[in-house]
C-alpha cells in the first residue's frame, strides 16, 4: 500500500483486482483487510461485489485450493477466499441475466416440489436448538454441563436427514452446533478439543446458507480460544472483523460485545491503557438491561486494569457503584475476583491489613474451589504487603506451598522454576516488588497453556 496520509492511503486499484481475485499473499492481504475494516467507504465502493456477499445473506460457493501457506488456516482468509469465489460468480450469473431468454418449442413439465422436513427433523431441530441454549446458559457455572449440552446437540444435529433441500439450514445447524461445543471444551480448558471443533463448525459453515452472523459467531469463539492460547493478535485481528460484521448487520449489541471481548484480551496481554480504551468504547454501546453478565464481566475487567493502570481512586469509588451488579448477576467465582479486586484496592491505598485479610481469604476461597493456579496467583499478590512489612519467613511458606502443589498436579515446569527464582532470592535477601510482579506476569503469561510432558 502507498505511503502517505492515513486519510489517502488507500490500496492501489491493481492491490484491490489482486486481492479480488484471490492472487494476494495472506501477507499482502492483511493489511488490505484492516484498511477495510476501518470503514473505507471509497474502497468499500470499489469493491462492492465482494462487500455484498460478506455483509448479507447468500449461498458460498466451495473454497479454492487452499494456499499452501499455514496463514491461510486463518478464518478471515477462510471467508475471504468463498467470498471471492462467489463474488466471481455473481457478477456471471448478472451477465447470464442481461442476454434475452432463448424460446423454445418444448414443454417441460415442473418439478416436483420437494419435500418438506418430516416431524421429526422439525422436532430434531427444536431440541437441538434448545440444548445449545442451556450450553450457552451454563457458561459461568458448569463447563461440563456446557460440554454435555453441546455434545448433544451435535450429536442430533449430525444425524437430520441431510437428504433434503433446505437451502443449507441444516449444514448451518451442525455448524453452530460444533461451534457451542468448540466453545464449551474452551470453558472447560480442553483448548485441543475447541481447536478441532471450531475448525469443524467452520468447514460445515461453507456449506450452508452463507449466513455472515454465523461466520461472526464462529469467529468470535475462535477469537477466545486464541486470547486462552496468548494469540493476542490474532484475537484482535477476528474480533475487529466480527465487529464490523456485527455493526453492518444493525446488532450493536453483540459489535459492543466483540469490543468488550477485544477489551479483555488487551488487559491479559498486558495492555492495561489500550484494554481500558477498549472497555469503555464497548460499554458506551452496550445495553446492561439485555446482557446483565456481559455487562457484569466487561465492568469487572475494566476495574482490574485500572488498578493495573493505578487509578485506585476512580476504582475504589467505581466498585462502591458496582456492588450491587456483583450480587445480582456474580457467579461465586466472580464474586471471590471482586474481593481479590477489593485487596488489590486495599494494597494500593497501602491499607495492608485490610489487604492482607482480603487475599488470605480469596486464596482459601480459589483453593476450596480446586483452582490452585489462581490461588498462586493471589498469593503473590500477598507476598507483595508481607514483602512491605518484612516478613520474608511467611512468604518463604507460601512459596513452599505453592511448589509443592504444583508439582503434585504436575502444573508448568516452567511456573515452578518461577517460584524456585522467588525462593532462591528471598533467601538471599534480594526479594523485591518488582521481582514479585515479574513472577506475577510469568505466571498469568503461563496460564492455560499447556504444559510440556514429563
Amino acid at each position: 500500500m502507498s505511503g502517505g496520509d492515513l486519510d489517502r492511503d488507500h490500496p492501489s486499484p491493481e492491490e484491490l483486482d489482486r486481492f479480488l481475485l484471490g492472487e494476494a499473499t495472506p501477507r499482502q492481504a492483511a493489511p488490505i483487510v484492516a484498511h477495510l475494516v476501518r470503514g473505507c467507504a471509497l474502497c468499500r465502493q470499489r469493491m462492492a461485489p465482494l462487500a455484498a456477499v460478506i455483509f448479507a445473506n447468500g449461498p458460498l460457493a466451495p473454497p479454492p485450493t487452499p494456499h499452501p501457506s499455514p496463514e491461510y488456516d486463518f478464518p478471515l482468509f477462510k471467508a475471504f477466499a468463498a467470498a471471492r469465489q462467489y463474488a466471481r460468480s455473481r457478477a456471471a450469473d448478472r451477465i447470464d441475466a442481461q442476454r434475452p431468454p432463448r424460446r423454445s418449442s418444448l414443454r417441460v413439465a415442473p418439478a416436483p416440489a420437494a419435500a418438506g422436513p418430516s416431524e421429526g427433523d422439525r422436532l430434531a431441530r427444536t431440541l437441538c436448538a434448545a440444548l445449545l441454549e442451556q450450553c450457552r446458559s451454563l457458561r459461568f457455572s458448569d463447563p461440563e454441563g456446557m460440554v454435555l449440552a453441546a455434545s448433544l446437540a451435535v450429536a442430533i444435529a449430525e444425524r437430520m436427514d441431510a437428504s433434503r433441500e433446505r437451502g443449507g439450514e441444516d449444514a448451518d445447524l451442525r455448524s453452530r452446533a460444533w461451534a457451542e461445543l468448540g466453545n464449551a471444551h474452551r470453558v472447560a480448558d480442553d483448548l485441543a478439543s475447541a481447536g478441532h471443533a471450531l475448525s469443524r463448525a467452520l468447514d460445515l459453515s461453507k456449506q450452508g446458507t452463507g449466513d455472515p452472523l454465523l461466520l461472526a459467531r464462529i469467529m468470535e469463539l475462535t477469537a477466545s480460544l486464541y486470547t486462552d492460547q496468548h494469540r493476542f493478535q490474532d484475537a484482535y485481528r477476528l474480533l475487529d472483523w466480527v465487529r464490523t460484521i456485527y455493526w453492518h448487520a444493525g446488532d450493536r449489541q453483540s459489535a459492543a460485545r466483540a469490543i468488550i471481548s477485544k477489551g479483555i484480551s488487551a488487559g491479559l496481554a498486558f495492555e492495561s491503557e489500550k484494554a481500558v480504551s477498549l472497555l469503555e468504547q464497548g460499554m458506551s454501546f452496550l445495553d446492561g438491561a439485555q446482557d446483565p453478565k456481559l455487562t457484569l464481566a466487561a465492568v469487572h475487567a475494566l476495574l482490574w486494569c485500572l488498578v493495573d493502570c493505578g487509578r485506585i481512586g476512580q476504582v475504589a469509588e467505581s466498585l462502591d457503584q458496582a456492588r450491587e451488579l456483583y450480587a445480582a448477576h456474580g457467579e461465586p467465582l466472580l464474586k471471590l475476583r471482586m474481593h481479590w479486586l477489593e485487596g488489590r484496592i486495599e494494597a494500593g491505598k497501602g491499607e495492608n491489613n485490610r489487604a492482607e485479610q482480603a487475599f488470605l481469604q480469596v486464596c482459601k476461597g480459589f483453593q476450596e474451589a480446586e483452582l490452585p493456579y489462581t490461588a498462586a496467583m493471589a498469593s503473590l499478590d500477598l507476598a507483595a504487603v508481607w514483602l512491605r512489612q518484612g516478613r520474608t519467613a511467611e512468604i518463604m511458606e507460601r512459596v513452599d506451598e505453592m511448589v509443592a502443589i504444583f508439582r503434585s498436579r504436575n502444573i508448568h515446569r516452567e511456573a515452578i522454576a518461577a517460584l524456585l527464582m522467588l525462593r532462591g532470592a528471598l533467601q538471599k535477601n534480594q526479594a523485591t516488588a518488582a521481582l514479585l510482579q515479574t513472577i506475577s506476569a510469568e505466571l498469568r503469561r503461563l496460564e492455560r497453556l499447556p504444559a510440556h510432558p514429563g
